[in-house]
């Protein structure tokens, strides 16, 4: 028998063909082509339901891929929300140095605005010490040290740290000195030439002031001589007071919340002010992922619109965007988005003007960071942050629903076209088995037609009487 391909059948059920069992009949009938198509053709309407249920997956594939879009511009918006959260809860003041070679300053909490000028009369140093010249001279640190010794005594200011090395070589005596809590820090530098160097121990103490710092062997030998006895800084703050005050540390507080760190000598002017320079940056980042949701929801509406065109779950994404854009507040100078430089476009996106939140006074600063709030006490990032967690919270959010929905589906499909395409494959064994049958019977027919016709043209041209007229 001749085989043809079903080309009209969905996916796999397409690769079947008609190729029916081995016959066990010799020859084939003038009606093969016939019973062929009839197999075809019966196939080919077993095959519609399937079909239906093929362009259906098709569908559903479709809208799931732009479901999972979707779903990753509104996370990237719910991102967006967290980070303005972060800007705000940062605090939104500022310390700005006019000399920071002189001081840097560090905001540790709330701080009065204001300005603050400091007077670094001594940047103070530390105290360090340099092991004394030996010989040999130590050309490898992992290899050879200062001292014979295993057992160290180290003195920092008048208190006495025990150092044990492990190994003796000079590598490990620098360990063991930073491991010992001594308030020094230890380093090997090399004063020799590359090819003929010569490793020594520095310690330096970790605070400024006149430290001593000595260092002996088992055996009592100084291992250390002086190279910086260091002292301590000293600063005035608005001036005050006239003798300036001492200490021997580099960061100090000059104002509830406000540190500076003394750098050099010389005067410089710490300033404190609100500032929303953080809260701009956040708010440039949310109006640009709020602009890319937006967008894509809207490829999804209209005539020739996307794969979930007149799905209810593109309605409700519409609506939760526009109840952000549109939030409200009471009770402050700061009332909504659009005090904050943020406005509708006729597009339906945002637009965000960073010059209005630097025309902002002190007063509506403060304003403005109780308008946006908290995602959990409220406010707009609390409305807003409630607002897109019904669409992508990960259990109960509509977004992760409507995928449910969609997986669901899924499955009951490929179930679905996997049972009709056994029972497809059934029928097509089925109906190959009985059209070999009658395509053999056929042909047996024929052949005996044949025969018969043969005898008998046999015997009449045998029998010259037989087409006389008696």
């Amino acid at each position: 028998m001749s085989t043809s391909p079903v080309s009209s059948l969905p996916n796999s059920l397409a690769a079947l063909t008609v190729t029916g069992p081995q016959s066990t009949t010799t020859g084939s009938s003038t009606f093969s082509g016939d019973l062929q198509n009839a197999v075809t053709r019966a196939l080919e309407i077993a095959a519609l339901p399937s079909q239906l249920v093929q362009a259906d997956l098709n569908t559903v594939n479709g809208e799931s891929q732009e479901l999972n879009q979707l779903g990753s511009l509104f996370n990237s918006l719910q991102t967006s929300l967290q980070s303005l959260a972060s800007a705000t809860s940062g605090g939104t003041q500022t310390a700005s140095v006019s000399a920071p070679s002189v001081v840097q300053a560090n905001l540790t909490g709330t701080a009065l605005a204001g300005s603050y000028s400091v007077d670094v009369l001594d940047p103070g140093s530390e105290a360090s010490a340099m092991s004394v010249a030996v010989q040999p001279p130590v050309t490898d640190p992992s290899g050879q040290s200062i001292s014979e010794s295993s057992s160290f005594t180290l003195t920092v200011n008048g208190t006495t740290y025990a150092v044990q090395t492990p190994v003796q070589n000079l590598s490990s005596l620098a360990q063991a000195i930073n491991n010992s809590g001594a308030p020094v820090q230890a380093v090997i530098i090399n004063l020799g030439s590359p090819t003929a160097p010569d490793y020594r121990l520095v310690l330096q103490a970790t605070t400024l002031g006149d430290i001593g710092i000595q260092l002996t062997d088992s055996n009592n030998n100084s291992l250390l001589s002086p190279l910086n006895t260091g002292s301590n800084a000293s600063y005035t703050v608005n001036g005050q007071p006239s003798g300036g005050i001492s200490t021997n540390t580099s960061t100090v507080t000059i104002a509830p919340g406000l540190n500076v760190t003394l750098e050099a000598a010389g005067t410089a002017t710490v300033t404190v002010a609100a500032s929303l320079n953080r809260v701009s940056n956040a708010l440039s980042s949310f109006v640009n992922a709020y602009n890319s949701a937006v967008g894509e929801v809207q490829k999804n509406q209209g005539q020739n619109g996307g794969a979930l065109t007149g799905n209810g779950i593109i309605l409700t994404m519409q609506q939760v965007l526009q109840q952000i854009g549109g939030y409200s507040g009471s009770g402050s100078s700061v009332t909504n988005l659009t005090e904050l430089g943020v406005t509708f476009t006729q597009q339906g996106t945002l637009s965000f003007d960073p010059t209005v939140l630097n025309g902002l006074s002190q007063t509506q600063i403060q304003d403005a960071v109780s308008f946006l709030g908290d995602p959990t006490s409220g406010g707009f990032l609390q409305f807003a942050t409630n607002s897109l967690n019904s669409l992508t919270d990960p259990t109960s959010g509509a977004i992760a629903l409507q995928t449910q929905a969609y997986q669901t589906q899924t499955q009951n499909d490929q179930a679905k076209l996997n049972t009709d395409e056994q029972q497809l494959t059934e029928l097509q064994n089925n109906l190959n088995a009985q059209m070999a049958q009658a395509n053999a019977l056929i042909a047996t027919l024929q052949q005996e037609n044949t025969f018969l016709q043969g005898l008998f043209q046999a015997t009449t041209s045998n029998n010259p009487n037989a087409n006389s007229v008696g």
